[in-house]
């Protein structure tokens, strides 16, 4: 057995600056979007104490509170989403050796990353290469999926990494079982 160094494949510096803008941008609107209903709310206020007092129905008022209160609580998950996001262009890093295949996403908790995608998978039980959305999955064959502790290997995930042909090349090269689906 080679004690060669594996290779690491990390994402492409120009992808990870346009993740960082992008998640910057949200953030700066997100703000905005909140600075701008906090600024609209007593004036909704006034107006649905003010239909009250002279025996209207204040339903559009509360109608235009209700929306932008849901708004900014759909901006929120967008801004967290945008965040998570940046941490895995970050840090993910796929490593490729003679054993199998092994992703690591660095900045998250060794649960969360396992959730999202962490793991390793040797070359005899990669079975699966699958694009979902912008990651790409590599599923195991469906006849042995237990690791060598005879726990169960869940599917890692990645998101396009630099030289991802290179990466591609390399799985269906190395990988006996395996089949791509796009």
């Amino acid at each position: 057995m080679s004690t060669a160094t594996p290779l690491v494949f990390r994402p492409n510096p120009l992808q990870r600056t346009l993740a960082l803008l992008l998640c910057a941008g949200s953030w700066f609107v997100g703000a905005r979007a909140v600075a701008s209903l906090l600024e609209q709310m007593p004036p909704l206020h006034a107006a649905i104490v003010g239909a009250r007092a002279v025996g209207d129905d204040p339903w559009l008022a509360w109608l235009l509170m209700t929306l932008s209160i849901a708004a900014v609580l759909v901006a929120a998950i967008l801004l967290l989403a945008s965040i998570l996001c940046l941490v895995l262009m970050e840090g993910t890093q796929v490593f490729v050796d003679e054993m199998g295949i092994a992703v690591e996403l660095a900045y998250l908790p060794k649960g969360f990353a396992h959730w999202l995608g962490a793991g390793r998978i040797p070359w005899k039980k990669v079975g699966t290469l699958k694009r979902s959305g912008p990651l790409f999955v590599i599923v195991c064959d469906g006849r042995n999926t237990e690791g060598a502790a005879g726990e169960p290997l869940s599917p890692i995930r990645f998101l396009v990494v630099d030289e991802i042909e290179r990466l591609v090349n390399l799985i269906l090269e190395r990988s006996p079982n395996i089949t791509f689906l796009d």
